[in-house]
């Protein structure tokens, strides 16, 4: 059973969103004692939103319209529940900025072990060259092991830089900041019924 419901009106002027929870439970962390605006959103909440926000182009003004049942709405959840969720929204922002710049950190190291791991390469290239020419490296099993373990040397290496550069999410979390903002800014109403 589906905790949200989802609407999506477009017109010249932007898109209105509609997300109908089931519960204010649904939204809203209720193990939260902290008083509104500070209360956390549930994951299920922000992934949501974030989700559908997301979907949308960065310069289209979106409006969000949050539908919970009548008996969940009360005046302090109706004035102060678009403040929770922005400032849920900005601190999470300021969270993953902090993240990406982990991940900025991290592709720089990476590119310090690219570099090292070139200059190893050349370096592995000259080694096996020499290596036949080797009197103690003579013997062809010694020579295979050697090889050997240069080369899987260079692949681990180069597998460090592939995961660092291909597999990172530095780009990912810059649109998520985006969006994540976005949603802090935005014109954020409650409603009840259904």
């Amino acid at each position: 059973m589906r905790i949200i419901r989802f609407s999506q009106k477009d017109d010249a002027k932007g898109s209105s969103i509609e997300l109908s929870f089931k519960s204010l439970g649904d939204l809203v962390d209720q193990n939260d004692p902290s008083p509104y605006p500070s209360k956390e959103i549930t994951e299920v909440a922000e992934d949501a939103i974030a989700v559908h926000v997301g979907d949308l182009p960065v310069g289209r003004d979106v409006k969000l319209s949050i539908n919970l049942p009548e008996k969940d709405v009360s005046p302090e959840v109706q004035e102060k529940l678009p403040d929770t969720i922005r400032q849920h929204f900005t601190i999470r922002a300021s969270e993953i900025a902090l993240e990406r710049k982990r991940e900025k950190l991290r592709i720089k190291r990476g590119l310090k072990l690219l570099a090292a791991t070139i200059a190893f390469t050349f370096l592995t290239g000259g080694v096996i060259r020499v290596i036949p020419k080797s009197d103690m490296l003579s013997i062809p099993i010694v020579q295979l092991f050697v090889t050997g373990v240069l080369t899987i040397l260079n692949w681990a290496a180069l597998w460090n830089i592939y995961e660092t550069y291909v597999m990172g999410d530095y780009r990912e979390l810059g649109m998520k900041i985006r969006i994540y903002e976005k949603i802090a800014r935005m014109q954020i109403r409650i409603t009840s019924g259904n």
